[in-house]
């Protein structure tokens, strides 16, 4: 419950309001956020998860995930969906490897 503020009081940003919104379904909302949240991960990280999926133990059942993964890869990667992720990758490993004057390149790359 809000407390009544001073004339002399700022506002705080996290005074949350007395009374709580009607009509409205937070947990629906909450989980429909997330749902689209992991799709869109799922789809813009492919690579990720596939290479993710390779490090694991080799067993039955990862060399299935495996393929599934390399499949999802490709479908990802023809549609372009990836693109954007692997321009940064690239991006960032660039950086990465600059050097400074003389600076021997790191041993653990």
């Amino acid at each position: 419950m809000a407390r009544e503020m001073k004339d002399q009081e700022l506002q705080s940003p996290v005074d949350l309001p007395g009374a709580p919104i009607e009509g409205h379904r937070p947990l629906a909302w909450t989980a429909a956020t997330i749902a689209v949240a992991a799709f869109l991960l799922l789809c813009a990280n492919a690579g990720t998860l596939a290479a993710w999926v390779d490090e694991k133990p080799v067993t039955e059942t990862q060399q299935q995930a495996s393929a599934l993964a390399g499949e999802w890869k490709a479908t990802m990667d023809r549609y372009g969906i990836t693109a954007p992720r692997e321009a940064l990758h690239g991006w960032w490993k660039q950086l990465q490897s600059l050097r400074f004057g003389d600076e021997a390149p790191d041993a653990t790359q």
